[in-house]
C-alpha cells in the first residue's frame, strides 16, 4: 500500500472541494494528495507546480487538454473525476487506487510472472486500447504510471504528457527518456503505436526488472532506443514475439492492441485468463460534424448506440492525424458530420475530444477490448396524460411542456423535394401497451421513406412524433400508424427537432448544423426558413412561439462558447448574446418554471442556468455541488415541483429543484446495476403517478441498456437492451393509445415502439 504523508503547512487543505488528507508522493510535475469528496468517497488530487503555467492562456489551455481524459472508457484506467485550476495551478481529480505502482512492486517483490505477468499484460493493453479510443495518447506509459490495486492493475496520468507539451508548460520531448518511443525523440508525430513501444518496455521491466535499452545517461539510452536491439532476456517465450514486434522502428510495422490481446489470450502457453470475447472495431457510420470524436455533451430527445446520436451539443477537438503507412482508416462512424471517428488503432495527435466516457465494472475488463460505442446525448421531459384523457394545456404550470432537444449532426444535403403529406392515422395491426413485456416491441417496424436517410433525432408531442435524419429530411410519424411521412430538406444534417402547436395548428420544429432553423406545419408545408450564424443544438415549440439555440464553441481560442436564441418564425434574436458558459454547453433541456417556459443549460464549470425562453434573461443559477462534470439534463416535475435531472460523469444520477438549485436527490448508477459510467440518453416524465428517468447506459464496447428509474426511491422499474433490429439508435417517450411508451429507431434504421409495461 502506498505511503501516506501528513499535510505540511505548504499544502492545500482543500481542492475543488475535496478536503486534502495527506500526501501520496511528489515529483517534477507536481504533488499528488489522497482527499475525500464532498460525497465521501475517497479521490486523488494531483496538484502541478505554479512555475509549470506560463500565463493564463496556457492554463486554459492545459484544462482544455486534460478535459479529454474525462471521456475515456474505465478499461482498467483511473477514472478522471474533475479538472481545473487552484489560483495559477492546474488540478486533476481523479478515482482513488490503493496500491503501489509496477515500479515500486518490481523493485520491492521481483519481476512478475506466470498469471501474475499476463494478467498484467492484457489489462494493461485493455487500458491503451480504451485510452486510444478516445482519441488520446498517453506518451508517457511506464510502470510509474500503473498502479497494482486491488481491482488489478490500473493505468494512470493518461493525456498529462499530452497537456503539458500542447500548452508549453514543458520544453523538449515529454516523457520518460527509458520507455519513449524513436518517434518521441525525433520529434515526429505520436500516435497510439508509441505506446505500444512504451507498453513493450514496462513489459520487458515487469517480467525481468531490467530496462530494455541499457544506458547511464540519456544520450546513450536515446541512440539505443534510435539505433539498436532490445534485451529481451528473460522475457517468458510466449511473450517474446508480440513484445519483439512492439519494438519496431517503423510505427507502422507494430502491432495494434487488440490484436496483442488476442494473441496473448489464445497462446497455448500462457496462463487461463477471463476469455470473453473482444468487441468488433466501431462500425462506419454517418460523419458527424465539428470533428467530433466519440459522444457529445448536451440534452434533448433521444439517441443511442452507434450511428448518428441525438439530443446533444458537440464539443469540438483536434482531428486525429493518420501517419504515413499507418494502420488503414475505417471511415467515419458516431453521428452526422464531415470529421473522421477516433479510430483507436490509427495513430491520432492525442487531440481532446468529446466521447463515451463509461464505467465498466473491472470484473468484465480483460475482455472489454477495446471499442468503445460512440453514442448520444440527450434527454426529453413528456407529461402523460391519463388513459382516455386529453393533454394538459401547453400553459399549465402543473404540466412542463414536452419540449425535446436533439444532437447536431450533419451530413451531405439531400436534394430538395416536395414535401410528402403525412399518412392518415389509420391504426397498424398492434396491441396496446399494456398487453407487452416491458421493453418489448408493440406492433411492427416502420421503414422511412426512400432516400431520407437514417433517422438520428426524435421529439414527441403524445402520440405525434418527429424525426429528422443525417442527411437534413425531417419526417413525421403518427404512432398507431404504418408508414412515416416526409416534410422535406431542412438544410445540414439534422441537429434537433420539435413537435408542438402555435396558434392551435400542430407544427414541427427542425435546427440543423449549417445553422438553418425551419417552422413546418403538419401537413408538409413550410412556415418559416431561416439560418443563424451558428449551428442550432436544439429547438422547441412552446409558450406560443418556435425557438432555436445556436452555440458557438471552438475549445481553441476561447474556452467561453458564445450562445444564442432564436425566434424560428422571424429569425430575429431573442435577447442578448450569452458568453458566460466555461467550456461551452454541457448538458441542456427545457422545462417549465412557474409561469415562465425556460431553457436549462450546464457548462464545464458546472454551472447550471435558467433562462426565460421568452426574453432569453438568466433568471438565476447554481452549481451541481459534487465533483463530477454534468453530462446530460431533462425537466420534469416531483409532488408537484418542477426538478432538474442530470447524470454526471462520477456515475450518478441527480435531482436538483429547479427554483432553487437545492440538490433533492443523488444515486449512483453502480448502486444498483453494472458500474455503468457513461450515458447515451436520459429522457424524464411519467409511468402513471411515478415520476421515472429513463437512462440509457452504453458501456464502451457494450450493449446499450435502458433502464426506468424511479425518481422517488432510486429503484429501476425495468431495463431492457437490444431487440429486434439491433441496438437502440434514438429515443423518446411518447404516448399510445393513451400509455406512455418509448419511440425509437434501431440499427437497421427502422421506427419501433417499445412498451414500458402497464401503466
Amino acid at each position: 500500500m502506498p505511503e501516506i504523508r501528513p499535510l505540511r503547512s505548504g499544502d492545500p487543505e482543500q481542492v475543488a472541494g475535496c478536503r486534502l488528507v495527506g500526501v501520496l508522493g511528489s515529483g517534477g510535475q507536481g504533488t499528488v494528495y489522497k482527499a475525500v469528496a464532498p460525497d465521501g468517497r475517497d479521490v486523488a488530487v494531483k496538484l502541478l507546480h505554479s512555475h509549470m503555467s506560463g500565463d493564463p492562456g496556457v492554463s486554459k489551455g492545459f484544462v482544455r487538454e486534460v478535459e479529454a481524459a474525462r471521456r475515456v472508457a474505465a478499461f482498467c484506467t483511473a477514472a478522471v473525476l474533475d479538472v481545473g485550476m487552484l489560483g495559477d495551478q492546474p488540478y486533476i481529480v481523479s478515482e482513488y487506487v490503493p496500491g503501489d505502482t509496477l515500479q515500486q512492486v518490481v523493485r520491492g517483490s521481483g519481476p512478475r510472472t506466470g498469471g501474475a505477468l499476463d494478467r498484467l499484460a492484457i489489462s494493461t493493453l485493455t487500458a491503451l486500447a480504451a485510452i486510444h479510443q478516445a482519441g488520446i495518447v498517453h506518451r508517457d506509459f511506464k510502470p510509474a504510471n500503473v498502479l497494482v490495486g486491488p481491482d488489478g492493475p490500473i493505468v494512470i496520468d493518461f493525456g498529462i504528457a499530452k497537456a503539458l507539451d500542447a500548452t508549453t508548460m514543458a520544453s523538449g520531448p515529454v516523457g520518460t527518456p527509458t520507455y519513449m518511443s524513436p518517434e518521441q525523440f525525433e520529434g515526429q508525430r505520436i500516435g497510439p503505436a508509441s505506446d505500444v513501444f512504451s507498453w513493450a518496455g514496462t513489459m520487458v521491466f515487469a517480467a525481468t526488472g531490467r530496462l530494455p535499452f541499457a544506458g547511464e545517461t540519456v544520450p546513450a539510452i536515446m541512440a539505443a532506443i534510435l539505433t539498436g536491439s532490445p534485451d529481451l532476456s528473460g522475457v517468458p517465450a510466449h511473450l517474446l514475439e508480440p513484445i519483439r514486434e512492439c519494438f519496431a522502428k517503423d510505427p507502422a510495422a507494430r502491432p495494434l492492441p487488440a490484436d496483442l490481446m488476442r494473441r496473448l489470450m489464445r497462446h497455448p502457453d500462457a496462463p487461463a485468463v477471463p476469455s470473453h470475447p473482444l468487441p468488433p472495431p466501431p462500425p462506419s457510420a454517418p460523419a458527424r460534424p465539428w470533428g467530433a470524436v466519440g459522444r457529445p455533451f448536451g440534452g434533448g430527445s433521444s439517441a443511442v448506440g452507434g450511428g448518428p446520436p441525438a439530443g446533444a451539443v458537440p464539443r469540438p477537438q483536434e482531428v486525429p492525424h493518420r501517419q504515413e503507412g499507418s494502420a488503414g482508416h475505417r471511415g467515419p462512424a458516431g453521428h452526422g458530420g464531415s470529421s473522421v471517428q477516433g479510430d483507436p488503432y490509427r495513430p491520432v495527435d492525442g487531440g481532446t475530444a468529446p466521447g463515451d466516457e463509461r464505467r465498466v465494472s473491472r470484473r468484465a475488463l480483460i475482455s472489454a477490448g477495446a471499442a468503445a460505442l460512440a453514442t448520444a446525448a440527450v434527454s426529453a421531459f413528456v407529461v402523460f396524460r391519463p388513459e382516455g384523457g386529453s393533454p394538459r394545456p401547453q400553459g399549465d404550470p402543473a404540466s412542463p411542456v414536452g419540449q425535446n432537444v436533439a444532437s447536431a449532426s450533419s451530413g451531405a444535403t439531400s436534394p430538395a423535394t416536395q414535401p410528402t403529406p403525412p399518412p392518415s392515422p389509420t391504426p397498424s395491426p398492434s396491441s396496446t401497451p399494456a398487453a407487452e413485456p416491458f421493453g418489448t416491441q408493440v406492433g411492427v417496424a416502420v421503414t422511412v421513406p426512400d432516400g431520407s436517410g437514417s433517422p438520428v433525432v426524435m421529439a414527441a408531442d403524445g402520440s405525434a412524433v418527429a424525426c429528422g435524419t443525417a442527411n437534413g429530411t425531417v419526417l413525421t410519424w403518427p404512432l398507431g400508424t404504418d408508414a412515416a411521412a416526409r416534410l422535406g430538406d431542412g438544410g445540414g444534417g439534422t441537429a434537433s427537432v420539435a413537435y408542438g402547436e402555435l396558434d392551435g395548428v400542430p407544427v414541427v420544429a427542425s435546427g440543423h448544423s449549417d445553422g438553418r432553423m425551419r417552422l413546418w406545419g403538419a401537413s408538409g408545408e413550410s412556415l418559416a426558413s431561416h439560418r443563424a450564424g451558428d449551428p442550432i443544438v436544439a429547438v422547441t415549440v412552446a409558450g406560443g412561439r418556435a425557438v432555436a439555440v445556436s452555440q458557438k464553441y471552438d475549445g481553441m481560442t476561447d474556452l467561453r462558447g458564445t450562445v444564442r436564441l432564436w425566434d424560428i418564425s422571424t429569425g430575429k434574436q431573442i435577447g442578448a448574446t450569452s458568453t458566460e458558459h466555461f467550456q461551452g454547453i454541457r448538458g441542456l433541456a427545457f422545462g417549465r418554471l412557474g409561469k415562465d417556459d425556460v431553457l436549462v443549460t450546464g457548462d464545464g464549470g458546472q454551472r447550471v442556468r435558467v433562462r426565460r425562453l421568452s426574453t432569453g434573461v438568466v433568471t438565476h443559477s447554481f452549481d451541481t455541488g459534487d465533483i463530477g462534470g454534468i453530462e446530460l439534463m431533462a425537466c420534469t416535475e416531483i409532488g408537484g415541483r418542477p426538478v432538474l435531472v442530470s447524470t454526471h460523469l462520477d456515475a450518478t444520477l441527480r435531482v436538483h429543484d429547479l427554483a432553487t438549485g437545492k440538490r433533492r436527490k443523488r444515486w449512483t448508477f453502480s448502486d444498483r446495476s453494472p458500474d455503468d459510467r457513461g450515458v447515451a440518453a436520459l429522457a424524464a416524465g411519467r409511468l402513471g403517478e411515478v415520476p421515472i428517468a429513463v437512462v440509457a447506459h452504453a458501456p464502451a464496447g457494450g450493449e446499450v441498456i435502458v433502464r426506468v428509474w424511479n425518481l422517488s426511491d432510486g429503484e429501476t422499474i425495468g431495463e431492457f437492451g437490444a431487440g429486434e433490429g439491433g441496438q437502440l439508435r434514438t429515443l423518446t417517450l411518447a404516448e399510445l393509445h393513451g400509455r406512455p411508451v418509448i419511440a425509437a429507431t434501431s440499427e437497421d434504421g427502422r421506427l419501433r415502439v417499445l412498451s414500458l409495461g402497464p401503466a
